[in-house]
């Protein structure tokens, strides 16, 4: 048994017409069997009160002490049925020879319970029904016999009314049977084997995760062998038979009976399974993908060529018993084959977190400022061509937005119904949608499109272009589970580049969170693949797997995609509220570039030699610019303490210093440039020199802005005489007297650190 499950409801987009067809033709399927029970269930909800007592009364023992474990119709009812179309009187008596008591008295003790605890009883209900269903059809003994059980347990849950938890010798698959589970094991094969790729090759170990996650899918969906066919050596018997017969209590039976609780196998079961299973999935899994490689896309392809040596490492892996993979604590060591691990993933949080508060230290432009950029934006008098970029595409749905302004097209969400009347005027339009979507995906049985759009479980979303429909958007909302499908989207050929369709689901985004619905999902062939993803759609599926199993259908040769919505966004004016933003912030660059006319010279200190880290804004100009803040967290040889002091006060200050320095006695080797031809060989062992005259002339044109500057140029004087001569000579000696008082005299203006 190698088939794929299937799971619950509808079609998604995109189809093709093979499995299509499959899924309607094929009554033998499992999947048809899951809708069948589906519609069973629902339709029983919707029956009266009395008819779903009658129901369960027919599993509820009688209060009279009998002995008769559940109402049976009279002999002149025996052939109708209480689920379609009739309803027994309270006064009917059981036809049970022991009993021949009255339906009330099979049903007094439930009278009163809610109509959801009376829907839960139900759908046990149903559920044990189509277990007694299967197990006539079984010709395995020991599937029988598991089905039997669960039929009894279910029967005895109604009798009880008692939720459908499976307890006792088959263990707790909530606690796993096996630590660690298949899960683990496979996500520590793929780091033990393949963890170098992910900083070598990103691409290709991307590929590789997605082998597995495919290989994991296998595990959780497909069926597996029955005891008495498994021809493998190493799976014992008995313990073989106690796994299968777990995955199908747990697993297999919950997918089509809701009723129980429904368990990933990969999840709770762990080594000693997959050893069993393994040697025959493998090969269903390679048999499978061979046959359907040709119709698959090109990433598939891709895909399969890694599956064989992905299988046969980690064939080769499993047999050996004392692999890490097993080791539930299992961690990649801090090198792999060689190579160092990176921080960069830490580094880049690091960064991540420093931007986040830079921009919430920036202060907010004036309320002044911002209004003046709207309102020239919003003017029609100013020319707001982009001169670095002249070309501007519009938007996508700017089109349908004027059209839907001027009323050439509305928006119409339509659907039939069984219960209300619906008028002669939107069965006209579903009709015209539906020639639509059978004319645009002609691989899609008609039928098939017929069935969806007329469905009274289904919606779509009209477009309709002077009165009559061009395209639409027919979905499933899905209230409990916080998701819509989309089944088809469509629009006719000839206005197909008008951008109808983005305008289209932009209003099926604003339908969806009124009704507080956050999350789309759908299946995209892939031709479709590229426009969804322009709707904002992803194949990183973020709503629980829970929330939607069981509810969308799953498709061979499709993606599941997955679309989130904020609550705070209009979808239909999203692309009008960005495009001016942009406009406002390109007008509030303008401004500011006219503020920002005055050119600075370089500095030139580094050039010179200067090798010490000056501060950020010591460079001329960057103060100026306006919102520019120094982060909290700059080192303090970076900062400056005059970032308020008036520039021509700090100018003040450093002249006077200046000039006390000139007058101090030992200031004399100081005064004016050495001359090389008193000192042939200074130059050659002096390569920056500095002077007080020269330091004079700086002051003069304004070069020192901060004093790290200053300091910078009167240190390299006392550098540059320590370094040409030696300790024990007059200029030495000076340098050093000079120095100190060159020091305190900073320390007393309030410019030392």
């Amino acid at each position: 048994m190698a088939s794929a499950v299937i799971n619950h409801e509808t079609s998604g987009s995109g189809m093709s017409e093979n499995v299509a067809r499959k899924q309607i033709k094929v009554d033998s399927s499992r999947q048809t069997n899951i809708l069948r029970i589906k519609a069973r269930k629902a339709k029983i909800y919707q029956l009266p009160r009395s008819q779903k007592l009658a129901k369960i009364s027919m599993y509820s023992q009688c209060n009279q002490q009998c002995g008769c474990k559940g109402w049976r119709l009279p002999e002149e009812s025996r052939h109708k049925d209480v689920e379609i179309d009739h309803c027994p009187n309270i006064n009917d008596l059981c036809r049970n020879a022991n009993c021949k008591h009255p339906l009330e008295s099979h049903f007094a003790h439930i009278k009163n319970i809610s109509n959801e605890q009376m829907d839960q009883l139900l759908s046990i209900i149903v559920d044990a029904e189509v277990l007694y269903t299967t197990l006539g059809l079984q010709k395995d003994k020991f599937i029988k016999k598991i089905y039997s059980f669960l039929f009894t347990f279910l029967h005895q849950c109604v009798a009880e009314r008692k939720p459908a938890i499976i307890q006792g010798p088959l263990g707790d698959p909530e606690k796993s049977f096996e630590k660690p589970s298949i899960q683990k094991i496979i996500k520590n094969f793929v780091v033990l084997k393949y963890d170098k790729l992910r900083e070598n090759n990103e691409p290709e170990f991307k590929v590789i995760m997605e082998v597995a996650r495919t290989f994991l899918n296998c595990y959780n969906n497909w069926d597996f062998e029955i005891p008495n066919d498994c021809k493998d050596a190493n799976a014992e018997e008995n313990f073989y038979k106690i796994d299968y017969t777990r995955w199908l209590v747990f697993c297999y039976v919950p997918s089509f009976c809701n009723s129980l609780k429904y368990y990933n196998c990969s999840e709770i079961f762990g080594k000693r399974f997959l050893f069993y299973t393994f040697p025959f999935l493998s090969q269903q899994f390679l048999s499978h993908y061979e046959i359907e490689k040709e119709s698959l896309p090109l990433e598939k392809q891709i895909l399969l060529e890694r599956l064989p040596k992905f299988l046969e490492t980690l064939r080769e892996e499993l047999k050996n018993d004392k692999s890490e993979i097993f080791n539930p604590s299992f961690k990649p060591q801090a090198t792999t084959a060689g190579y160092p691990r990176t921080k960069r993933f830490a580094d880049n949080s690091n960064e991540v977190r420093i931007a986040k508060r830079m921009r919430r230290e920036v202060e907010d432009l004036p309320d002044d400022v911002v209004l003046k950029a709207i309102n020239r934006v919003n003017d029609p008098n100013v020319n707001s061509t982009d001169v670095m970029n002249p070309v501007v595409s519009s938007a996508r749905d700017d089109i349908p937005k004027s059209e839907e302004r001027r009323g050439v097209i509305e928006f119409h969400v339509v659907g039939n119904s069984m219960i209300n009347k619906v008028s002669q005027l939107q069965k006209k339009w579903l009709l015209d949608i539906k020639n639509v979507f059978a004319h645009r995906l002609p691989r899609m049985p008609k039928e098939y499109i017929t069935q969806q759009v007329f469905d009274g479980n289904h919606k779509t979303l009209a477009l309709i272009k002077y009165g009559r429909p061009i395209g639409g958007i027919c979905f499933r909302s899905f209230p409990t589970q916080g998701f819509i499908e989309i089944v088809f989207c469509a629009v006719e050929d000839k206005e197909q580049i008008k951008g109808y369709g983005s305008h289209l689901m932009n209003h099926l985004k604003d339908y969806s969170i009124s009704k507080r619905i956050r999350h789309f999902l759908t299946y995209a062939d892939e031709n479709a693949v590229e426009f969804f993803k322009k709707q904002g759609f992803s194949n990183d599926i973020k709503l629980p797997r829970s929330e939607y199993f069981g509810y969308i259908k799953d498709y061979e040769g499709a993606y599941l995609m997955h679309c989130e919505l904020h609550p705070g966004i209009i979808y239909t004016q999203f692309s009008s509220v960005v495009r001016k933003q942009k406009e406002i912030v390109k007008e509030l660059f303008k401004q500011r570039q006219q503020e920002m006319e005055k050119v600075h010279p370089g500095l030139t200190c580094f050039k010179e030699g200067f090798r010490r880290t000056i501060p950020f804004e010591a460079i001329p100009g960057l103060r100026d610019i306006y919102g520019w803040k120094l982060p909290r967290n700059t080192p303090k040889h970076l900062r400056y303490s005059e970032e308020l002091n008036d520039p021509e006060v700090l100018a003040m200050q450093f002249s006077n210093i200046l000039q006390l320095v000139k007058n101090h006695k030992c200031a004399w080797p100081f005064l004016k440039p050495v001359s090389a031809a008193e000192v042939p060989d200074y130059y050659d062992h002096i390569k920056y020199a500095m002077d007080l005259k020269t330091m004079s002339d700086r002051l003069k044109a304004r070069y020192y802005v901060t004093r790290h500057l200053f300091k910078a140029d009167m240190n390299r004087i006392f550098t540059n005489c320590k370094i040409y001569n030696s300790p024990e000579t007059e200029y030495y000696q000076c340098a050093e007297k000079l120095e100190i008082y060159f020091n305190n005299k900073m320390k007393e203006a309030g410019l030392m650190e």
